[in-house]
């Protein structure tokens, strides 16, 4: 602090000398006129209490020998009645603190404590500061009672308040007016002195032109002309410097053109004498101690690489012919141990005003480092980083590349193999990724290993490669290449002590039509692919245009079933179950069906496991539900003789839900039906763990009073060790049993056993697919309750169905 007003100017601190000094001595003169008020303040207030309380001591001792407490409280009430300034309350209390006398300020109701008049009172006061004041009074029969009253002092604080704030603004307006002439005071003395201190600094800044006005006689404006003589003096010596820094430029020439294009190793070519200077970070960018390299021109061309020397010297002739502004070019040299490294070499000549060039200076750099990060960026970019092989971009590359060759000059063919590891997934999820990505980089140099001179591998896909062959006769020779692949050499799994024996499915694709593009063989090699990983028998298919139909049909068929069910556009066709014994029908099988408006009506087998894939089974059955439980709402309506019970399926995935149940009980009761009128069927095998959501579902539904059907029973786990333990009414014997029986009389002993075993249980039995009538002879001799197939009748639509349940009333009243 003490340095910054050091360096204050002048002016600044004549006006804080001054300024401090009146600020002092009128802060002691306004605090001693304060302390001098406060005196008579507190004097003045000494003589109001004094004679009020006189005062009010006569009269209470003149009213109180009377018992007049009455009248003086009201003569009080009157005098104090409004006042607040002066006295303002009258409080008399007798010994035992009953109040005889309460005058003014009804608001207190306690007897405040009498007030301290301390130093310095009147600095606290406010303006409606009350002082209580306390004394002992003789009341009748010597007894000593208490008198207090209260002044209100607040017009002597107000008074104290507006001298003290006049005070203070004579003050300020003092100081104010005191600033004012001392800073016209130092300004006109210290104007010149501004000056001064302006032009010096314009000085320092180089403005050597400005000049100090001086004007009068007195001693500052005989330094003001001394002044200007000096910088007049120091103007003409640095005009002098500078015309000797422009020689000193000009005949540094040759060093400022060289670093002008210099950036590590400098050279510079003087072409009249044909000799060459290269600086030693030159010699050591080539790998050359410093001073190995010749003063020639032709010394450096030896070094560059044997490929780019012609286009070295084109560049370097049209530069010199003044076709380029700057040489410049990227090329590699060679160094003594015979490898290369990428270098940047830089030159500018040096053009007067005739046409000769005499000199040529310029730079070399080392980019060796970035030439092989931008190569292995590339090469990045069109490898995969696990495998090392071509990736997906460069995989196409390369079959566009060989088709447009073999449609200019060759006859035969070329294929594109699609491959694809087997249970992939399952090892990543066994034994952890590292060992995935050990089985990829296998595969990866079996497949390489396998391929013919001039074929490409890459990897296209997650554990999906791709291999291009080039120049194929036939397609055997396309199987023969691909029946190699098959098999992945075995290897064992570190961390599990397990041997992995890998295997491939192939699809493969040939180049046939004229405008094939790789895009397009690619996707035929993977449609290929799709179906070898689909057969049970061959992993290697070839493609056919079939499968290509298949696959657009596939797409086409999973946008129009997402429409269908969010527009109604499936159908549902009961099939009939048939009482074996009067063969009279007992219920239906809903039966869901497609009338697509291209292909025609669809059989679930061509939806069914397209909305399994598309996890929409839940919705298909859901819409199944809702529109056999429409239909049987309007059969509800019919005579009750042409009322059915209907059976709906359910799919594994439905069952996994846990609110099922809730879920189609909700549909049922929209529709008012009763529970008793639908059934649902469920396939065996969902019910092998009693503890399994499914079985829930079902236990769940059988309690709501709807019947449970076991589909397919004897094809799937079926065990008397849990058959009992189904929540199920019916079971369906699977067709597999009803198309041989009639023949095998083994089968035929099986499946007594089963409707006797099924009877025992409390459940009635179904017979699926029967065809014939010796079949439906043979079941109804074994027992069989029902059965259903072609035999008896077709899956029928809605309005079939209706006829179909009015003929079986007319065949009843007859």
């Amino acid at each position: 602090m003490f340095l910054r007003f050091r360096h204050a100017s002048i002016r600044f601190r004549l006006l804080l000398a001054s300024t401090t000094v009146q600020m002092v001595l009128l802060s002691l003169l306004l605090a001693n006129s304060v302390r001098l008020m406060n005196n008579a303040a507190s004097a003045s207030l000494d003589t109001t209490i004094s004679q009020n309380s006189s005062m009010l001591h006569a009269m209470a001792t003149t009213y109180g020998e009377q018992q007049r407490y009455g009248e003086l409280q009201d003569i009080l009430g009157e005098l104090l009645l409004g006042a607040n300034e002066g006295l303002v309350y009258v409080r008399i209390v007798a010994p035992d603190q009953t109040p005889l006398v309460s005058a003014g300020r009804p608001d207190i109701d306690a007897l405040p404590e009498p007030t301290v008049i301390r130093t310095g009172f009147f600095e606290g006061v406010l303006g409606n500061e009350i002082v209580h004041v306390r004394h002992p009074l003789l009341l009748p029969r010597n007894e000593v009672g208490l008198l207090q009253f209260g002044v209100s002092v607040s017009g002597l604080a107000a008074a104290r308040r507006a001298i003290t704030e006049q005070g203070l603004a004579i003050a300020l307006s003092e100081i104010v007016l005191t600033f004012l002439l001392l800073s016209t005071i130092g300004y006109l003395l210290t104007r010149n002195l501004g000056q001064l201190l302006a032009g010096s600094k314009a000085i320092a800044d180089g403005h050597l032109e400005h000049r100090v006005p001086s004007k009068g006689h007195d001693e500052l404006s005989v330094i003001s002309r001394h002044f200007n003589i000096m910088a007049a003096t120091l103007q003409r010596r640095v005009a002098e410097l500078q015309d000797t820094a422009t020689r000193l430029r000009i005949s540094e020439e040759r060093h400022a053109l060289a670093m002008r294009g210099a950036n590590d190793g400098l050279w510079d070519w003087d072409i009249p004498a044909g000799t060459a200077y290269y600086s030693d970070r030159f010699c050591e960018i080539l790998g050359l101690p410093s001073g190995g390299l010749a003063s020639s021109p032709e010394a450096f061309l030896d070094y560059i690489h044997p490929d780019e020397l012609t286009e070295y010297r084109e560049r370097m002739i049209e530069h010199l012919k003044g076709d380029s502004a700057q040489f410049m070019m990227e090329h590699r040299v060679r160094l003594p141990d015979g490898n290369y490294r990428w270098v940047l070499t830089r030159g500018v000549a040096r053009r007067s005003n005739t046409p000769r060039i005499s000199r040529m200076a310029g730079s070399i750099s080392d980019i060796d480092m970035r030439k092989r990060a931008e190569e292995q960026l590339i090469h990045d970019a069109l490898h995969d980083g696990l495998t090392g092989l071509p990736n997906r971009a460069l995989f196409i590359e390369h079959v566009n590349h060989a088709l447009a060759q073999r449609r200019r000059d060759s006859d035969d063919m070329i294929a594109v193999v699609a491959i694809n590891l087997e249970r992939f997934s399952l090892v990543n999820d066994s034994y952890g990724h590292a060992v995935g990505d050990e089985l990829l980089r296998r595969a990866a140099a079996h497949i390489k290993a396998s391929l013919r001179e001039g074929d490409v591998a890459a990897r296209v896909g997650g554990d999906q490669f791709a291999v291009l062959l080039n120049d194929l006769a036939s397609s055997a020779d396309a199987l023969r290449i691909s029946e190699t692949l098959i098999a992945l050499p075995s290897f064992a799994v570190p961390t599990a002590d397990r041997i992995l024996h890998p295997r491939c499915r192939i699809g493969i694709a040939l180049s046939e039509a004229e405008g094939e593009d790789a895009q397009a063989l690619l996707r035929d090699a993977d449609n290929a692919l799709h179906k070898a990983r689909q057969s049970d028998t061959s992993p290697i298919e070839f493609f056919h245009a079939s499968m290509h139909t298949q696959a657009v049909r596939a797409l086409q068929l999973e946008s129009d079933l997402r429409w269908a069910l969010a527009h109604g556009g499936l159908a549902v066709h009961y099939q009939p179950i048939v009482a074996l014994s009067d063969r009279r029908t007992a219920s239906f099988e809903a039966l869901v069906r497609w009338p697509h408006a291209t292909h025609g009506l669809l059989a679930p087998s061509e939806f069914i496991p397209l909305a399994e894939t598309l996890d929409l089974i839940h919705d298909l059955g859901m819409e199944v539900l809702r529109i056999a439980c429409a239909d049987m709402r309007n059969w509800k309506n019919r005579p009750e003789s042409l009322r059915a019970r209907v059976s709906v399926n359910l799919s594994a995935r439905q069952l996994a839900r846990p609110a099922l149940a809730t879920e189609l009980l909700a549909i049922v009761d929209r529709n008012g039906l009763p529970h008793d009128q639908v059934r649902f069927e469920v396939t065996e095998s969902l019910l092998a763990r009693p503890d399994s959501p499914a079985t829930r579902s079902l236990r769940e539904l059988r309690n709501a009073g709807i019947e449970i059907l076991i589909d397919d029973f004897g094809t799937g786990y079926s065990a008397l060790s849990y058959l009992h333990t189904m929540p199920c009414n019916q079971v369906k014997l699977d067709g597999s049993f009803v198309s041989s029986i009639t023949e095998d009389h083994r089968l035929q002993a099986i499946v007594r056993r089963s409707i006797e075993l099924a009877h025992d249980l409390g459940m009635t039995v179904v017979a699926e697919c029967i065809e014939d009538a010796r079949q439906f002879e043979v079941l109804r001799e074994l027992g069989c309750d029902y059965g259903q197939g072609y035999y008896f009748s077709h899956p029928l639509n809605r309005d079939q169905t209706l006829q179909w349940l009015e003929q079986e009333s007319a065949k009843a009243s007859t």
